[in-house]
């Protein structure tokens, strides 16, 4: 199993795997973009409202008031994704379903307040949802894909011994807990800083 460290087991699973990566890569971000545009027609007139409202407060913040958590973190997007990951099983419907509304829910803060969702979301954004996210969602497909060649091939064990699929979707769950370890790292205490640096008084 160690296998899957080395530099040429990496460079085929890209390679097997590269039109499943961007199917569901381009899943998440045609939805984000929804969710944009459902946030921007339905704030209206209070566009940017969380960005003013932070603005004018007199509030003094202190980093401790908004640093740390990232434990908690890890383990709620842990278990989003490895849930993602495991309804593969069921065809992947709940898995699509789940990155869908994750991807228009987190689209719709940057349609209703650009500027405090670049500052609050974005500096862990690309680890948590470009990777975590679409990397369960491969290995959610890759869970289904196992299952149609099995059902294929009436035979499970057949199509296990003669393919790397069970190697790729273990590979596709470590880079999705690498990628969510680093989110959780940046979101509890580098995106805080930001948002502080930006509003804190």
């Amino acid at each position: 199993m160690m296998e899957i460290f080395t530099k040429e087991f990496i460079k085929g699973y890209f390679s097997r795997n590269k039109k499943v990566i961007l199917i569901a890569l381009a899943i998440f971000l045609v939805f984000f973009v929804i969710g944009i545009i459902i946030g921007n027609l339905r704030v209206g007139e209070n566009y940017g409202a969380i960005t003013k409202a932070m603005s004018e407060s007199n509030k003094t913040v202190d980093f401790s008031d908004v640093g740390g958590g990232a434990l908690g973190l890890f383990t709620h997007n842990l278990m989003v994704d490895l849930i993602i990951v495991i309804t593969g099983i069921l065809f992947s419907v709940i898995s699509l379903l789940m990155v869908i509304f994750n991807a228009i829910a987190i689209g719709i803060p940057f349609g209703s307040d650009f500027y405090f969702a670049s500052l609050s979301i974005i500096p862990h954004f690309i680890f948590e949802y470009l990777g975590g996210s679409v990397f369960a969602l491969t290995g959610a497909f890759l869970i289904t894909k196992l299952e149609i060649n099995a059902i294929k091939e009436r035979s499970i064990k057949e199509v296990i011994s003669d393919s790397y699929i069970l190697k790729d979707i273990l590979f596709s769950v470590i880079l999705m807990v690498i990628f969510l370890l680093i989110a959780a790292v940046i979101e509890g205490y580098v995106t805080p800083a930001i948002v502080l640096s930006a509003f804190g008084k």
